[in-house]
């Protein structure tokens, strides 16, 4: 188990360095307009592909050890669904007028997305899949070679195709990946000779109605933000944001992962709830902390590996930064609502702050004034988090 955290922690790492570096190349090697454009193209891509996967992602890491012999037929029904859930997001964004005004602006964009939206849902279901099965520690390679593919795609074709060479390097990996995966995982994998179970509706809808509005909400959060940047303030200042967005995004994500070795102690010894709350409050502080503080030290200097137009970003991402302090114990309440088994609390709070970002990006009269307003939002979500756990863990023992 262990070994397995590591090269999922591993993978991660490699997809987020990846990311940064291919953005960073795009920045170097297009306009701030096409990256803008590209970026809001990608952003409708991933936000699609969140909300279509269904929360079979998570939920196949429960059912797929259980299935014993009937593995295949379980594989075949989830990658069906997903499928299915891929093309359906990837037509109904096309067909939404801002979605349709985002794949306009790409040579022959309409088809183009609805084949990378189906693509990358498979993709990222791909990986609870190869985990469920006993094979995490093959979803590093798997995307370890994809970011090697995609940056070698972004640097062949940026001079030839401009903003379309951005989208080529998400897609091309993609397909690959997707093609590669699937069929070592349905043609080579042996479910085991043992009888097995498949999950009954009452078990599936038990199991996903608490989760998956919750997973909902943390795609909106990550990726229709820009969206709504693009909209109201241009290309150029979508591009900016969109750099800005996911560093903070990538911080997220780390602390998300760091506080859940909390939600598995928390199930094994419930006990123990209060003075593992707290050891893992004072490590999020202890790793975090230091890393925001030096983040904003250095917000110009890492803004201009992006170029010198991206540096009017700083202070937007030094306020960001302060604001995921607060969010570091919304964090830590999730993760104590997961452990404890309270799926609507983790869809509560998923919710609201998702909500908040939203109606921020919408309401805001810039992008520095949506950094405010999410910093004071936090800071309000944080004390009331908090409140609410000295109130659960009071009686618990020390």
């Amino acid at each position: 188990m262990f070994a397995d955290g590591l090269a999922l922690s591993a993978s991660a790492a490699i997809s987020a360095v990846a990311g940064m570096v291919g953005w960073i190349l795009a920045a170097r090697l297009l306009p701030a307009g096409d990256v803008g454009h590209a970026s809001a193209f990608v952003s409708g891509m991933l936000l699609v592909a969140g909300i279509a996967e269904l929360g079979l992602g998570p939920a196949v890491l429960r059912w797929l050890p259980r299935a014993g012999r009937l593995l295949p037929r379980l594989l075949h029904r989830a990658y069906l669904v997903v499928l299915l859930g891929g093309l359906a997001g990837g037509l109904v964004f096309v067909l939404v007028p801002s979605g349709r005004d985002v794949a306009a602006k790409i040579p022959g964009g309409t088809w183009l997305f609805v084949a990378a939206a189906v693509a990358w849902t498979v993709f990222q279901f791909q990986d609870s899949v190869l985990t469920g099965i006993g094979r995490a520690r093959w979803v590093p390679l798997e995307n370890g070679l994809f970011a090697v593919a995609r940056l070698i795609v972004l640097v062949v074709l940026a001079p030839l195709a401009g903003r379309l060479a951005v989208l080529l390097s998400w897609i091309v990996p993609t397909l690959l990946a997707v093609a590669v995966v699937t069929v070592i995982v349905l043609r080579r994998v042996r479910p085991v000779d043992e009888p097995g179970e498949l999950p009954g509706r009452r078990e599936i809808v038990r199991l996903l109605a608490p989760t998956y509005p919750g997973t909902v909400c943390v795609v909106v959060l990550y990726n229709l933000t820009p969206l709504i940047i693009l909209h109201r303030f241009g290309a150029e200042a979508n591009a900016v944001f969109y750099v800005v967005w996911t560093a903070i995004n990538a911080l997220d994500l780390a602390a998300s992962v760091f506080v859940n070795p909390l939600v598995v102690r928390m199930s094994a010894e419930p006990g123990h709830a209060r003075s593992l709350v707290a050891g893992t409050g004072r490590k999020l502080v202890l790793v975090f902390v230091p890393l925001l503080a030096v983040g904003g030290l250095l917000a110009g200097v890492i803004l201009m590996i992006f170029g010198p137009e991206y540096t009017q970003g700083a202070d937007l991402l030094r306020i960001l930064l302060v604001a995921q302090l607060p969010r570091l114990a919304v964090l830590l309440a999730i993760a104590v609502h997961l452990g404890q088994g309270r799926g609507t609390g983790v869809a509560a709070l998923h919710g609201v702050t998702a909500a908040l970002a939203v109606v921020l990006a919408l309401v805001m009269p810039s992008e520095l004034a949506f950094g405010v307003g999410l910093l004071v939002a936090e800071f309000v979500l944080a004390v009331v988090v908090l409140a609410d756990l000295r109130t659960r863990l009071r009686g618990a023992p020390a």
